[in-house]
């Protein structure tokens, strides 16, 4: 799902779910989001897939997580009036034959990915600071 008006529109949102073998394996999901720290962003993402110790800092946007489970990067989207973000978030449902490390990479790069196209398609004018 896309939410778009115009360009004066405040919302994005879309969300991808892999499924296989009737089962939920992934979720991606991007919507815009405002919190006053980018602190309290990573306590509501983590909070539903990891353990706060299970989780790592990477470089991305302003603040970017990831564990076995979950990558999240929090996408500076708006410079102008109220700064306003994009919350991207790829988390695991079901996990594969991949170790933990390399599960970590493959979600920290589909995070990257959908950050760099949310951006986009949320016709985003702040520099969004994820390199694909």
């Amino acid at each position: 799902m896309h939410l778009r008006i115009d360009d004066s529109d405040r919302t994005y949102e879309t969300s991808c779910f892999v499924n296989g073998d009737g089962k939920m394996l992934l979720v991606a999901t991007a919507e815009m989001a405002g919190y006053d720290k980018a602190e309290e962003w990573v306590e509501e993402v983590v909070a539903n897939a990891s353990a706060p110790s299970d989780v790592t800092s990477f470089q991305a946007g302003d603040k970017a997580v990831a564990s076995e489970k979950l990558a999240a990067i929090y996408v500076p989207c708006r410079d102008k009036g109220f700064r306003e973000h994009l919350s991207v978030v790829v988390e695991l449902k079901q996990r594969g034959g991949a170790t933990a490390a390399e599960g970590r990479e493959g979600l920290i790069s589909l995070a990257r990915n959908a950050a760099l196209f949310a951006h986009h398609k949320a016709k985003c004018d702040a520099p969004s600071k994820v390199t694909g």
